[in-house]
């Protein structure tokens, strides 16, 4: 079998694996990279596919689909709130597109049929591809749709992680990795380099910062990505009692609708539920005024600030060293959330400013930390390992240590590199 990358080769962002397998072609995802500017696309390969598996909604991992539709076509499959999310992420990404004034990647057309060939499956459903292909999904425990991806091939068996997280938080109760065994493991390697601080402790001191910015006066900005951090934090807030307004804005709002049509994939939806009526919803320019009137948290979109409300907030605030802006997840480089992070500097939207503000960082990632990821590789069993989706020191680092700890063969491959597996 031949695995080609033509996007997340020792790089975090537009992740697409193309694996062919005897007669069949199939890709694994197929996103974009994010960027301040333009985003970037994966690299062009040659031929077209018997199917895209998409394993989850966030645009790093699906942002180029209807994409593939301008010149070609292919059934595209992944489980039900994955499409839901998928659709709104990608009309969101033409508007946004729109806004910096730069060519949108793809059309509504384009995107009306990528949804026309999406077909949604549940997790342990068995689907053929082709007539010797097929593959079934298991819960990455990652965001509530995310899928590990298990392809069956006439060459062998293989596991394609997406993102993924072993460990329980409050919207998930941790991946399943019952039944995962399989003859080649393609992996992320996000944060290869780190285990994750304990999800408790993160919590208290995370709340902590939160009471004391506002028991001083100041305002706590939370940028959050719409689907799953955002839920979480305010899950989070109002469960350790942050007795301020919490206001919640951007596409989280309609993100947090549509997970809650699909209870089944979190783990309390019920408590959802209830917490999300505990909020301000923000609707209106008129919402977002009032959510400046007296200390609160506001919860909105995007949680690398490359764009969305969260741009009005920090620029309405940016002189006020009694507020806070506080990240929980994972910057990009060269976006405009890691520049704040690291400079004090919020470049966006034709706005660039030195802030007053206080700026923090809180890791409560969705991503495996370094054991699980070495967990995963003992628990698949794999004679094979390709590592993507992390920066070029993490992914070779990682490599070479699955070489010479666990006996696989583990391979690093660059953007565009294939990889011919023989088991």
């Amino acid at each position: 079998m031949r695995i080609g990358v033509y996007g997340a080769g020792r790089e975090v962002g537009r992740s697409a694996i193309l694996v062919e397998a005897s007669k069949t072609r199939v890709l694994l995802d197929y996103g974009v990279k994010i960027t301040e500017t333009v985003p970037e696309f994966p690299l062009p390969f040659e031929g077209l596919v018997d199917g895209i598996i998409v394993s989850h909604a966030h645009l790093d991992h699906t942002g180029y689909v209807p994409h593939y539709f301008q010149e070609s076509e292919a059934n595209v499959f992944m489980t039900p709130p994955t499409k839901d999310l998928s659709l709104l992420l990608w009309k969101d990404m033409i508007k946004v597109a729109k806004r910096k004034e730069i060519e949108p990647p793809y059309a509504m057309k384009d995107i009306k049929e990528a949804e026309s060939f999406t077909v949604t499956y549940d997790y342990y459903e068995m689907v053929p591809v082709t007539s010797e292909t097929s593959f079934e999904f298991y819960d990455a425990g990652h965001i509530p749709g995310s899928a590990f991806t298990k392809l069956y091939t006439p060459e062998g068996k293989i596991l394609y992680t997406g993102d993924f997280k072993i460990e329980a938080t409050r919207l998930h109760n941790g991946a399943d990795l019952t039944g995962i065994e399989a003859d080649v493991l393609i992996m992320e390697s996000t944060y290869a380099d780190e285990d994750h601080p304990p999800r408790k402790l993160l919590e208290q001191r995370f709340v902590e910062s939160v009471k004391e910015t506002l028991d001083e006066g100041g305002f706590v900005i939370l940028p959050v990505f719409a689907v799953g951090r955002a839920q979480e934090m305010v899950d989070i807030l109002v469960s350790n009692g942050v007795d301020a307004p919490i206001w919640f804005d951007g596409m989280a709002r309609e993100a947090t609708k549509i997970i809650l049509r699909y209870p089944e994939y979190i783990a309390n939806p019920g408590r959802l539920k209830r917490i999300m009526r505990k909020v301000h919803w923000i609707r209106t320019s008129a919402d977002r005024k009032r959510a400046l009137e007296e200390p609160g948290v506001i919860v909105t979109t995007a949680g690398m600030m490359q764009g969305g409300p969260v741009i009005f907030y920090t620029t309405a605030l940016r002189n006020d060293p009694k507020s806070k802006v506080i990240f929980t997840g994972y910057l990009v480089e060269d976006t405009p959330g890691r520049r704040l992070l690291e400079e004090g500097v919020f470049e966006a939207d034709g706005y660039e400013f030195k802030t007053e503000l206080k700026v923090e960082r809180y890791d409560f990632s969705a991503h495996a930390g370094r054991s699980e990821l070495f967990e995963i590789v003992r628990r698949v069993n794999p004679s094979h390992v390709v590592v993507v989706h992390g920066d070029e020191e993490n992914a070779i680092r990682l490599a070479e240590e699955l070489n010479e700890q666990e006996g696989v063969k583990a391979f690093a491959p660059k953007l565009g590199e294939r990889v011919d597996i023989d088991l």
